[in-house]
């Protein structure tokens, strides 16, 4: 069947119909962790899809089905006439019609009927609730909430919480819920006098950050659970809504707070009303949705479903990838990326230790920026004083031009790893694909760009002899990954063809003048990481006559419009369209302030019109350019982009 995808929460929805296709888990998946919310429907107006056509489509996606267990709205698994739909849909909310639904999370409804679905961002509320309520948030991120509720024998058709003791937990006797119950750390129940059950749950997480899904960057926090629908909601001859929920420790909700956090919800929700046969796939990891009121009849139908099963059309790596590789999908694995440079920073002992005081635990490093000892210092302080552990660091450093020979990689490494201090880097990469003459360690270090006589003397390398060198790092447990840096598509294909070990991460200049999409692009196909230096554009280069100050970012309409839309800084802005780019901005600065401000990212998000107009701004204009410096600085013509 052909079907329409339209983004929901950006504007008018109707105006915003991304494409026409057949349905697959590849752009479903994609769609879903970067729209966060979708309308779907039948491209044929005059054919809207059906109960059967949802199943249908459930089943082929081939996602994680989650049976609707524990939630308090009561519901009807509804037969289908299509294989493999057993127990997967069942009815929404059937509680009536002047009942209130709360906002809570759920994946997907389509409608029969018509009616009116308000939808809100779950990171918006997170945002609100961190500024206005700051101890409030802070309680929820260290407690969790527990939810308390009186469940009777039978559903109650006249609840919005009426579901019952028995279909909450999918069992049929007493015992089977007990056993059930029983095995939940931190959960108490009580049966009452007239046979209905009260549960206080165990702590569960109200807030959560939510890093990555199938592969695309999200890295926001996210209200996530259910405290104002139960403040508002929970409410029946059985239930006070008022004592619905609490603090995982026990404490009491303060009441003015959520009423507060509920009446703006309530002001900010986008509401979105059926046509039949729509289909609302919602990513409740980022969204929240409520059922406004409504009169007549109205019937939706709902499933849940998680991560993509495996599927044979799916490849980890890009078909024209090399076959003998050791890869792993895990090296995409980031928690946090926030990333501190070490690039021309003041007193770097210092300021590493301050980054990584202030959150960091991401450091890149390099050879050639002359500071690793420093580095070094400063990142055993914050070990030291117990800021963090080791495990907890990803340390990444740089092979220089000058050692490219293989049998110089070992000895550049190991000169790294004692300035540094470690053992061990996290990440190792080719710095340039650039071989310039050997310098001695002992001569000069770091060599920079010139030999002992001053000059900058590039030589004849087998490149693919310096990879394999590389390799023995990892073998001999000196590097955890390998990679590259300002390497192009060609560049990488020539390690690709006869790499064991496959690159981890590309490093390279991007930022709204250099967008370099196609090279991220083609990196991503092959499983490696982007990480990109310069995120801000020319701010760094205008002291080093690389970039004049008529080209700082920082002063862009574009940049402006949208950090006073959004009330971040336009450094933030810039930051966060490189993490919604899927990569992994490597940013820099002696002040506390703005370490602390470069690592605010997470409470807000761009839309799809904030990241094209970010995008427009492109120019391909590289401030970091070997074929431009060296020949100015060193009289040697050295291109490697061209």
């Amino acid at each position: 069947m052909k079907l329409i995808y339209t983004r929901l929460l950006e504007g008018d929805c109707q105006n915003k119909v991304l494409l026409a296709n057949d349905f697959s888990q590849a752009e479903f998946v994609e769609l879903l962790a970067t729209s966060k919310a979708l309308l779907i429907r039948s491209k044929d107006e005059t054919l809207p899809l059906t109960i059967d056509d949802f199943a249908s489509i459930i089943v082929d996606l081939n996602l994680k089905h989650y049976p609707y267990e524990g939630g308090a709205a009561p519901r009807r698994i509804v037969p289908v006439n299509v294989e493999g739909g057993n127990n997967l849909i069942y009815t929404a909310n059937e509680a009536p019609a002047d009942q209130l639904i709360p906002f809570h999370h759920e994946l997907a409804q389509p409608s029969e009927t018509g009616g009116e679905t308000a939808l809100i961002d779950s990171t918006l509320v997170y945002r609100y609730v961190s500024e206005n309520f700051p101890e409030f948030m802070s309680k929820l991120k260290q407690y969790g909430a527990r939810y308390v509720r009186t469940l009777p024998l039978e559903d109650d058709m006249t609840s919005p919480i009426g579901r019952s003791v028995f279909n909450t937990y999918q069992v049929k006797t007493v015992e089977e819920v007990e056993a059930k119950l029983n095995s939940i750390l931190g959960l108490q129940y009580t049966w009452l006098p007239d046979g209905c059950l009260r549960v206080i749950s165990e702590p569960v997480p109200a807030v959560r950050f939510i890093e990555e899904q199938h592969g695309h960057s999200i890295f926001q926090w996210a209200f996530h659970n259910s405290v104002i629908a139960a403040f508002v909601g929970w409410e029946d001859t059985r239930n006070d809504r008022k004592k619905a929920v609490r603090f995982g420790n026990n404490d009491e909700m303060d009441e003015s707070v959520l009423a507060d956090i509920a009446h703006f919800m309530e002001e900010k929700k986008v509401s979105y009303r059926w046509e039949k046969g729509d289909f609302f796939a919602i990513n409740n990891r980022l969204v929240m949705h409520s059922r406004n009121s409504y009169t007549g009849v109205r019937r939706v139908y709902a499933a849940m479903f998680g991560d993509a099963l495996a599927n044979d059309k799916n490849k980890d790596i890009h078909p024209n990838s090399a076959p003998q590789v050791e890869f792993s999908r895990t090296s995409f694995k980031v928690t946090d990326p926030s990333t501190f440079g070490c690039w021309r920073i003041d007193d770097p002992e210092e300021t590493v230790y301050q980054a990584i005081k202030n959150g960091y635990r991401r450091i890149d490093s390099a050879c050639d920026y002359g500071n690793e000892d420093a580095t070094g210092r400063g990142i055993k302080k914050a070990i030291t004083e117990g800021i963090c552990t080791r495990s907890e660091l990803f340390i990444t450093t740089k092979l220089w031009n000058t050692y490219h020979n293989a049998q110089h990689v070992a000895p550049a490494m190991t000169k790294s790893l004692q300035d540094l201090g470690l053992d061990y880097v996290d990440e190792y990469l080719i710095h340039f694909p650039i071989s310039m003459q050997f310098v001695p360690f002992e001569d000069k270090y770091p060599p920079e760009w010139t030999n002992l006589e001053g000059k900058m003397v590039i030589v004849s390398n087998n490149i693919n002899d310096t990879w394999r060198a590389m390799e023995d790092l990892v073998k001999g447990g000196k590097a955890i990954h390998i990679g590259l840096s300002n390497f192009n598509c060609q560049h990488i294909r020539q390690i690709l063809s006869i790499a064991k070990i496959r690159p981890s991460t590309l490093q390279i200049e991007s930022h709204p003048h250099l967008s370099q999409e196609k090279l991220i692009r083609f990196a991503r196909e092959q499983g490696m990481r982007v990480s990109v230096f310069s995120p801000m554009g020319a701010t760094s280069y205008i002291s080093l006559n690389m970039a004049k100050k008529k080209e700082m970012l920082f002063d862009d309409k574009v940049i402006l419009v949208l950090a006073k839309k959004h009330k971040k800084s336009p450094a933030q802005i810039m930051l966060r369209w490189a993490i919604q780019r899927n990569t992994i901005p490597i940013s820099k600065s002696s002040s506390e302030n703005r370490m602390k401000e470069n690592r605010q990212l997470f409470d807000f998000y761009l839309t799809d019109d904030d990241m094209k107009s970010v995008r427009s701004l492109n120019i391909n204009k590289r401030y970091n350019d070997p074929g431009e410096f060296s020949e100015a600085a060193f009289e040697t013509f050295c291109p490697i982009y061209e």
